[in-house]
């Protein structure tokens, strides 16, 4: 399957392409078949090994609003609507 993502570039935070050094990151997770969903549906980032480790290591000032960023692009970029994203996948963070 072919890498690519819905997500704007956001220098220096991620990029919506692959780079040498760079880590993938699902922006929406879980053992509910997220993280494939997230791949599918281009929900991915790609960026360098430190802010990997902080989107993880700080959920509330990193990674949440990365996840209603993503919620926001999913709807706009799908033509759907919040309430199609929780069907989907199973939570809204907007």
């Amino acid at each position: 399957m072919k890498e690519y993502s819905i997500m704007k570039d956001n220098p220096p935070y991620w990029r919506n392409k692959r780079y040498p050094g760079c880590h993938r990151h699902e922006i929406f997770e879980g053992r509910t078949g997220n993280r494939d969903k997230s791949i599918k549906d281009g929900l991915v980032i790609f960026v360098s090994p430190e802010y990997h480790r902080l989107i993880h290591k700080d959920y509330k000032n990193t990674w949440l609003p990365i996840k209603v960023i993503g919620e926001k692009t999913w709807c706009e970029y799908y033509n759907k609507t919040p309430d199609d994203f929780r069907i989907k996948y199973g939570r809204n963070y907007i």
